[in-house]
């Protein structure tokens, strides 16, 4: 990986120079260990021309040194006052930030440290673009990813019977996933069954499986960092009209999306498509949430697919096709797959049974 961290310090140069700032302050960890590899839990980086480093606290000195390859500066800074210590810190005019995840206190305590001539200039979404197109070696990761997932959810759902738990089918889940070479799970596992299963985030409990109810589970495994997201839902050893013709009309929905992707098709128009099949066939109402969203080193990121994404669709890009109906009272169904788009040709990633 340690050529990929150059280059991708090297684009975000290239892309800094277009937007007429000296140097961008990075501070989301996700995007600090993009770009250089770092995984603590305190750091931020400082990139320009001229500057590449890595400000941490005590406890990540040694790590940030071993994580970066020794190639950037890593300097102890228990907060931003280390960077009045960098060199030609106070000669920068345009300092930009990431508006999206810095707090109003941080942002004044680096105004504070700033001479009268340098500006704080807000930017958004510049190191997600880029991370939004993948390379190779991220996306076998996910792949891996996504391969422990299918596996991991036809084993749990093997087990389910009448009577077993939410909790304890989430804990076959992530033991099997541990088991199986997955570093973590990629975020807790949604198990919700019966009218719960109306809940599109419903966190898992001790509310226990019935025979005719519907049961979602959506989960995901990480694998060196880059995570994975499938969610399936079944009927318990029963058949029901009504659950067929809601089950139906998400698949339908589901298929009729990933027919259309292509390059250059916008998160919003993938949504649409989607959403007319859910809509003609009388559920439009209770399809809640956006259609998908971009996976990687975090579960969501670019590109979005929900009803305002003007984002396009590039090639190496990865992203989930999710819809699902919610219909209280009664439960919910969705289906999700992660694809990705690759050289004109569409992949689907996850592929164990619907």
């Amino acid at each position: 990986m340690q050529p990929e961290y150059r280059k991708r310090r090297d684009r975000l140069k290239k892309i800094i120079e277009g937007l007429n700032i000296d140097a961008l302050l990075v501070t989301s960890l996700v995007n600090v260990q993009y770009l250089c590899g770092f995984t603590g839990s305190n750091g931020f980086l400082l990139i320009s021309d001229i500057h590449e480093t890595l400000f941490t606290d005590s406890r990540y000195i040694e790590q940030g040194s071993e994580e970066t390859f020794n190639e950037i500066d890593v300097s102890l800074s228990p907060g931003f006052k280390g960077l009045n210590g960098v060199s030609g810190f106070s000669k920068i005019v345009n300092l930009g930030f990431e508006s999206e995840n810095i707090s109003h206190s941080e942002f004044l305590i680096i105004s504070e440290l700033l001479t009268d001539r340098t500006k704080l200039i807000p930017t958004n979404g510049v190191v997600e673009k880029i991370r939004s197109i993948k390379d190779e070696n991220e996306i076998d990761f996910i792949k891996n990813a996504a391969c422990l997932a299918d596996k991991a959810i036809v084993h749990a759902l093997d087990l389910v019977e009448p009577d077993i738990s939410e909790s304890d089918i989430a804990w076959v889940i992530e033991k099997f996933l541990r088991e199986n070479g997955a570093d973590d799970i990629a975020f807790d596992t949604i198990v919700a069954t019966g009218a719960n299963s109306s809940k599109p985030h419903h966190r898992a409990g001790r509310t226990t499986v019935k025979q005719g109810d519907p049961l979602i589970i959506d989960m995901g495994a990480s694998v060196k960092g880059y995570n994975s997201d499938i969610t399936r839902t079944v009927l318990v050893e029963s058949r029901d009209e009504k659950f067929d013709r809601v089950y139906d009309s998400v698949l339908e929905a589901q298929i009729a999306a990933i027919n259309a992707v292509k390059e250059g098709i916008s998160g919003k128009e993938l949504d649409s498509v989607a959403r007319k099949v859910i809509v003609d066939r009388g559920y439009g109402e209770y399809f809640s949430h956006g259609l998908g969203h971009g996976i990687g080193l975090a579960v969501h990121e670019m590109p979005m697919v929900v009803p305002s994404s003007e984002i396009l669709m590039e090639d190496g890009m990865i992203f989930t096709i999710e819809p699902g109906v919610y219909i209280p009272g009664w439960g919910g169904v969705r289906i999700e797959d992660m694809i990705l788009l690759k050289s004109g040709q569409v992949s689907i990633l996850t592929n164990s049974p619907k």
